[in-house]
């Protein structure tokens, strides 16, 4: 499950905090709005990715029209940027997140327009650095926000969403100074709190990250993820009462979202309270058992062997079995330490610890927890 909130409003905010878009599943991680994703990409970190409007160039009157001679020489370069000139279908196109190509597209044609103003051309460059990223384009992505920053350097969601693609690229410390930058200019910025947070936990840095999250939930009392990721690093760090209270609370804001269920079945499971989904056979109303992560569900409830969860993990496409496959390892491990089976545990942990996508809870999570059991993670 990813973890991290990219912002894209219409001058506006990640929620992913404000629109919400997920990632396969419990990344600590970032994501983008309005994109249609697989179960197994699409959970409680998020980004919140909305386009900014972008304004069409206003119409020149239309001139006497004048019969010229056709020359065999190639057109030069201002009569190639007229024929670029964005239409209205351009403009409409750059500003949505449907259709990520057609994004991509259409900002390319405003960004080409000589009539569009600088304004105009930052958020063309903004929305179009969203489309890549969308993609996972995280170079085309950041090389745009770039460009919409040199342009409008005081937006603090441009800041945001290219620390979101940097910490999605590795770069870890860049990623933390753009979050910093977002907070700095917008100090109420709850998305980018929640992403520097979620950079500090993957370097180890749980101190800082702590503190985030709870500037995140401060600013907002609704984000599922801040709960989520705060509840994991606490449990992992042996503050099994205060980890239990964030997932709980994660449950109370979505009963139907399962990885929150999840989470909320290892606290009480690891602070030596009877775990909700065996106990309550009504506790998964209202879930899609029939995608991932019910597997994962399934082992919890005492449904499905743990032998059995690997293979429920397997999928034709290679991006979705490699995030399956990290969270079938993880919540494995997490199964086999509250049954007392540390070697397992261990082993589980480590494999979800160096195969993870970059970004998802549980690979973090797993490197807190074989920490905790005076294991060294692998690089």
């Amino acid at each position: 499950m990813r973890f991290g909130a990219r912002q894209n409003t219409h001058g506006a905010p990640f929620n992913r905090i404000g629109v919400d878009m997920r990632l396969p599943c419990s990344a600590l991680v970032l994501v983008l709005a309005s994109l249609t994703l697989t179960p197994a990409q699409a959970q409680v970190l998020r980004r919140a990715d909305d386009m900014a409007p972008v304004a069409a160039p206003a119409q020149e009157p239309p001139k006497q029209a004048v019969k010229r001679r056709r020359s065999p020489k190639p057109a030069d370069a201002t009569e190639l940027q007229a024929a670029a000139r964005a239409s209205a279908q351009d403009v409409a196109a750059c500003g949505q997140m449907q259709a990520a190509d057609a994004a991509i597209a259409g900002c390319a044609r405003v960004i080409a327009d000589d009539k569009q103003k600088p304004k105009g051309r930052a958020a063309a460059f903004y929305n179009r650095a969203n489309a890549h990223a969308a993609k996972g384009d995280h170079a085309a992505a950041i090389a745009d926000y770039d460009e919409a920053i040199k342009l409008a350097p005081k937006n603090p969601r441009a800041y945001n969403n290219r620390g979101t693609s940097r910490a999605d690229s590795g770069e870890a410390d860049p990623a933390i100074a753009d979050f910093s930058e977002a907070i700095r200019q917008d100090a109420r910025f709850a998305s980018a709190y929640l992403n520097r947070a979620n950079a500090y936990a993957a370097k180890g840095e749980t101190a800082r990250a702590l503190e985030d999250y709870a500037s995140a939930i401060r600013l907002n009392r609704r984000s599922v993820n801040a709960y989520l990721a705060r509840g994991a690093l606490l449990l992992a760090g042996g503050e099994t009462v205060k980890a239990r209270a964030d997932l709980k609370q994660a449950v109370a804001l979505e009963r139907h979202n399962a990885y929150a269920l999840l989470w909320h079945d290892i606290a009480e499971r690891r602070g030596k309270q009877k775990g909700v989904l065996a106990a309550d056979r009504k506790a998964t109303k209202g879930l899609d058992m029939k995608t991932w992560p019910a597997p994962v569900v399934q082992l919890f409830s005492g449904d499905l062997k743990p032998d059995a969860l690997l293979s429920a993990a397997d999928n034709p496409s290679a991006a979705v079995k490699t995030a399956q496959t990290c969270e079938a390892n993880f919540y494995g491990g997490e199964h086999a330490l509250i049954d007392g089976k540390r070697d397992e545990a261990v082993k589980l942990f480590t494999l979800a610890a160096k195969e993870c996508p970059r970004g998802f809870l549980e690979g973090i999570a797993a490197a807190a927890e074989l920490k905790a059991l005076g294991e060294k993670a692998a690089n």
